[in-house]
Order: structure tokens, then sequence, then C-alpha cells
């Protein structure tokens, strides 16, 4: 159902044809994370607030077990199993153990084990299509059904295995970082709001993060093409995904510990009992509020605090405006002085029946030379340049009409 969602909203991100990459980054990440949301941490929420404290009081108006197992029991024996229903505590401790540890190994081996061997399944089976359609060009079977034609490369010999491997490199799909983002703000979501519940987790996810960085290298190495490098200053819209957790997790947080800790008593079909309304949403007000001082307390030492190479930093960037500045007021400079020394050279005089009468008055004078007369029957550089371009394009025409 994950890969079904994210399929559709990326094809719904593609239609809504943004405007910039960044843009397209930002709606996209939005559509994962409610999906994600969806997909990950709703079961959890139900089972946690839901299930557990309120399953005696919603399961006898669901109606579900008379519709089902009357046909096959008594109405007494429906009624007896109704009256005796039994919520089961460990199955919230169950569902965190299942998403931190089962589900975190199925997501590994689809996300580098499968796609290992299907591509060393795809290749062996192009090495014997192409065994096999070789032997049917050999045999010249005009029967046998229509059959991809092989591409046969001459390649020098001492370049034939890099080129080989450059081929195949540009069959594979290309990475998109989008998903290992992902996957590490699922995982972080799971321990910031459902880690009282098992206090194992961090040590699962630490694991997966240990074995998840060495398997990344050798999908990135061998199942994705050869990623360009593009120079980032953050991850973007992920930082406030990852802001939303953790405010949601001071709260869940608090919810969690204070109704499921180890003082709490349970009824005799599995509620707790010691759960007072007041009580849970003082403990979350409190929590929320601790959360949100601590997080200020945090931005404002950070942005007092001042990095070794920062000022540094701060100083080459400065430096470089200027430069950038300095230059293209430089060049705005040249460019006004090149328009005065045009503005100030006089065009070409205007060609009217007078001109024209005077320069072939001159021209018929006996102390010009031929080469006088020549140059006199245009006025300008201006006018030689045309001439000259007229000269080409009709010998270019006439070489395309011998042609």
């Amino acid at each position: 159902m994950s890969a079904v969602l994210m399929s559709i909203a990326t094809r719904l991100n593609d239609y809504e044809n943004h405007e910039t990459n960044d843009g397209y980054d930002v709606a996209l990440t939005q559509k994962v994370f409610v999906i994600n949301f969806i997909t990950s941490y709703l079961p959890v929420f139900l089972t946690a607030f839901v299930y557990v404290p309120f399953a005696s009081r919603i399961v006898p108006y669901l109606d579900v077990f008379r519709l089902t197992v009357r046909p096959f029991v008594s109405k007494e024996h429906a009624t007896a199993k109704r009256s005796h229903f039994q919520i089961d505590p460990a199955r919230l401790r169950n569902q965190v153990i299942y998403f931190t540890v089962t589900a975190q190994i199925v997501g590994f081996a689809m996300e580098t084990i499968v796609p290992y061997l299907k591509q060393g399944a795809f290749r062996k089976y192009k090495t014997f299509n192409k065994k096999r359609n070789g032997k049917s060009g050999e045999k010249k079977d005009q029967e046998s059904p229509e059959r991809e034609p092989v591409v046969s490369y001459d390649d020098p010999v001492e370049e034939k295995e890099f080129l080989a491997r450059v081929r195949n490199e540009v069959e594979l799909s290309e990475y998109e970082v989008t998903d290992d983002l992902r996957e590490m703000c699922i995982q972080f979501g799971y321990l910031a709001l459902f880690s009282p519940v098992w206090p194992l987790v961090p040590v699962s996810f630490f694991v997966n993060n240990w074995v998840e960085l060495r398997s990344d290298f050798f999908k990135i190495c061998k199942e994705f093409r050869r990623p360009t490098p593009l120079r980032a200053d953050t991850i973007g819209p992920w930082l406030d995904t990852l802001g939303f957790l953790s405010w949601v997790g001071s709260i869940t947080s608090a919810a969690l510990i204070y109704m499921f800790s180890g003082n709490s008593q349970h009824g005799p079909n599995g509620e707790p009992t010691d759960i007072a309304g007041w009580a849970l949403l003082l403990t979350i007000f409190f929590s929320e509020h601790v959360y949100l001082l601590a997080r200020y307390a945090v931005e404002t030492a950070m942005s007092k605090i001042e990095p070794p190479f920062s000022r540094k930093e701060r100083a080459e960037r400065y430096l470089m405006r200027k430069r950038y500045l300095d230059s293209t007021l430089r060049v705005d400079t040249d460019d006004d002085h090149d328009e005065d020394d045009t503005a100030s050279i006089s065009g070409p005089p205007e060609i009217s029946r007078r001109t024209l009468e005077d320069d072939a008055r001159q021209s018929s004078s006996h102390n010009t030379d031929p080469a006088e007369r020549f140059w006199m029957r245009q006025r300008g550089w201006e006018e030689s340049a045309q001439i000259g371009a007229g000269i080409i394009q009709a010998q270019s025409s006439s070489e395309k009409k011998e042609q």
C-alpha cells in the first residue's frame, strides 16, 4: 500500500507542474509525510489510544462478532463470548517491536537484496536471449516468433570490459536520496513517538543504522547509476517534518508513560483502571511546554555561539560579493564609454540624388585613379560591409543553384 500511495503522490505532484525544483520537493515531501504518517504511525496510535483504553466499551457496539459467528454457534455461546471480551495489553508492545525490528529487516531485504537479485536475473536473461537470438539467426528459422534484435558492438579489446560496465550502469535506475531521507524520518518518528513502549527501540535502530550505512554504500555502487553529487545547505523540507515529529513525540511520550507505566492497574478485562482524564491532560500540557521551552533555549544558545570558521566564511562571502559588484559596475562603465564613442562617431552620410551627382562628378575628373574610383563607390566602412555581405550571399546562392 505504501508503494501504491507513493506512486499516486508522485503522479499528482507531477500533475501540479511546479515552477521550481524546490517547490516540487516541498510539495512531494508533504504528501510523502502524510502517507507515511497514516501507514506507519496510525495503527500504533489506534492501539495505544483507542484499543487498550476503550476496546471494552467500543467492541460491544460494533456487532461484528454476532454477524460473523451467529451462523456457526448458538446465540447463547456468542453472547458469552461477547461478555468475556479480553483486552491484550501486550498488543501495543508487540506492535512496536514489529515496526522497529521486523519491519526494518523486511525493508532492508526489499531495498537491498531483492533489487540485487532482480538485477542479476535480468542480466542472465539478457545473455540467454542474446545467445538464443544468435542461434536462431544462424539457422534462419523463419517460422520462429519474432525476437528482439541482437545489438553487437565493435569495441576495442582494451576498452571492452570498461564499455560493458558503462552499458550495464546505463540500464540501472537513478538514485533518489528522497527514499533514504524518508526512511530515516520514519525511523525517527518511531523513536520520538513510541519509544516509551519498548525501551530497546534506540538499540534496535542503532544496529539497523550500522547495517543500513554499509548496505547503502553497496546499493549506490551496485544497484543504481553513479549519482551526480549536488551541494546542498540542508535537507530541505525534511527539517520541518523532523520538527513536527519532535513536537508530537513530546505529547505521545508523556501520555504513554502516564497510561502504561508500571504502577498502572488493569481491570478484569485488561483495561487500565487508574487513568484520570484531568491528570492525562495536565501531563500532556506540561510535557509539551517543557519541550517548547527547551527548544527555544537551544535555538537561542546556538544562535549566540559562533563556530571558529564562521567569521572567516562570512568575510569570504563579503569579499566575493564585493568583487562581483565591482566587476559588474566596471562592465557597466565600459558599456557607457562604448556607447559614447559610437555616438561620437558620425554615421554614413545620407545617400540622396545630390550626393550621388557629386560623387559622379568627382569620379569623372582627370586627377582620380581607378583605385580611388572604386573606393569612392562606397561612402563608408558600413556600406563596404553591406556590399561584401551581398557578394558572399550572391556567390553562395549561385553555388546552390549549380548543385
